[in-house]
């Protein structure tokens, strides 16, 4: 695991991050005192929401429709 001091990660962030992008875990340190560590995104993750089509399939119908209502409103208000 390989560490960097908070002055080297400022300079070369890019670097670090392309590093834990290929799976390598980096410990930042302040002081040398670890503060935080970058690991790569868990692999769980990746795939969690399939997508809006079936979240939005999941949602409940309203009666009237949301835009329906909000256009009731503005015509009140209007």
């Amino acid at each position: 695991m390989k560490t960097a001091g908070i002055r080297e990660a400022r300079q070369n962030l890019s670097a670090l991050i392309e590093e834990v992008g290929r799976g390598h875990e980096l410990v930042l340190t302040d002081r040398g005192k670890p503060v935080a560590r970058l690991v790569p995104p868990s692999r769980t993750l990746a795939g969690r929401f399939p997508g809006r089509s079936a979240f939005r399939r999941s949602l409940p119908v309203l009666d009237p429709s949301l835009s329906a209502a909000v256009g009731e409103d503005r015509e009140e208000r209007g």
